[in-house]
């Protein structure tokens, strides 16, 4: 007998055995590596802007509020755009999606290179349309390019892509400081040269979008029928309970972690270069851990523990971080926070998609991205104005944001948390 034949008995067991939760076939085959560019490269232009324009705007002399409410009126826009972007995936395709919002997005550049406060609005706005866009259709696109049984391992790679390129464009935050002194150009100067060479890379994002396969849509001949087939919130179950979550830590987040690049700048004095290199860590350790984590939800009691042990264990080192004054230990407890707080997103998204039928995972996953969004606008204009006040006050409403709203998760799903993989 040949022994790379199998038996069917073998087979049959083979079979059996590879429809055990975290057993190797369970994995996706491949991913498209478009997919994957697109994510890095979105993950290099956030990873900059977070380590960069707290700093920049702050050398260009606005306040914490200006820089609040500006990051506020940019998610409020972001939120229309992902109405949009979940029904036009919903409807049409999520190609499109990722399409439009690449264009947009290599045009946010041009104005952040123009130092005027209408041009930064300008740029805060179309920021907010891009990214509602690009989040959504990224998120639409992974859950209907693989199958559901393997949506953790799916979502946990392309997130990696995008924290890899996250950790690139944080520790890009000591670009303009090199360009600042090898070329002794003025530190503004500097800042707007280094958006030039991102409107560049751009191209290639737009160039992978129109590359990407396309997943259809469910519209028909009969626009009615379909618009009416989107819009029914039937089936949906008890995703509106993960909706809720995300309004309750989506308002914290803003309050405190969405400005902590101006809190960083404004309490211990640094630039974008020392917050870059902390973000950056951040994000290439998450990267890492990322390509495991499915493996590890599986052994381990699946995605909704997995990402409730490592949250709830960064909600302390949240409130430590307002009861010291040396910028090493704070950005340190802020890196251990946050590789907690954020490591097992992919899990919680692929866990929240999972709930919601695929032919109404656009329209689910705008309500989830809006749910955040729309919170996340209020609280960045509020913890700007906090920061105004209190440095330590936004992290500490945050950290009883969070604690409730973990709760809250646990609660509505203890069904889940007792099963065993």
């Amino acid at each position: 007998m040949n022994h790379n034949t199998l038996t069917r008995k073998q087979l049959t067991i083979k079979s059996s055995i590879a429809t055990i939760p975290g057993y190797t076939t369970m994995k996706p085959k491949s991913i498209d590596t478009k997919l994957l560019l697109l994510n890095f490269n979105q993950g290099i232009f956030f990873g900059y802007n977070w380590a960069v324009l707290g700093p920049y705007l702050r050398a260009l002399g606005y306040s914490g509020l200006v820089f609040g409410v500006l990051g506020g009126i940019s998610i409020l826009f972001s939120s229309i755009s992902t109405i949009l972007a979940g029904i036009i995936s919903d409807l049409k395709d999520s190609k499109i999606v990722l399409v439009l919002g690449t264009m947009l997005y290599s045009m946010v550049f041009i104005l952040f290179y123009i130092p005027s406060l209408l041009t930064l609005l300008s740029a805060y706005i179309l920021l907010g349309i891009a990214n509602g866009f690009l989040m959504t259709g990224l998120d639409v696109y992974t859950s209907r390019v693989g199958k559901d049984e393997t949506l953790h391992y799916t979502f946990s790679y392309v997130r990696s892509a995008m924290s890899f390129g996250g950790a690139i464009g944080s520790f890009m935050g000591w670009l303009p400081i090199f360009i600042s002194v090898e070329i002794s150009r003025d530190l503004i100067s500097s800042y707007r040269d280094a958006f030039l060479f991102l409107l560049i890379l751009s191209i290639t994002n737009i160039i992978a979008s129109l590359k990407l396969r396309g997943l259809h849509g469910i519209l028909t001949s009969n626009k009615k029928a379909s618009l009416r087939k989107i819009f029914s919130l039937k089936g949906l179950g008890r995703f509106y309970y993960i909706v809720i979550t995300s309004i309750l830590i989506g308002l914290g987040a803003a309050m405190s972690i969405h400005n902590i690049s101006y809190y960083f700048a404004a309490k211990y004095n640094v630039t974008s270069g020392e917050i870059g290199s902390i973000f950056g860590l951040q994000q290439l350790i998450m990267a890492i851990i990322m390509i495991k984590l499915p493996n590890i939800a599986d052994k381990y009691g699946g995605p909704l523990r997995t990402y409730l042990l490592t949250t709830i264990f960064s909600i302390p080192l949240l409130i430590a971080m307002t009861i010291v004054n040396n910028y090493f230990v704070a950005s340190t407890l802020y890196l251990i926070r946050s590789i907690l707080m954020n490591v097992s997103s992919p899990l919680y998204t692929a866990f929240a998609l999972s709930l919601v039928p695929r032919d109404k995972r656009g329209i689910a996953t705008s309500i989830l991205n809006l749910s955040s969004r729309i919170p996340t606008g209020i609280g960045r204009a509020i913890g700007g104005w906090l920061l105004d006040i209190d440095y330590e006050l936004p992290l500490r409403i945050t950290a009883l944001l969070y604690s409730i709203s973990l709760a809250f998760l646990a609660s509505c799903f203890k069904d889940y948390l007792r099963r065993k993989y």
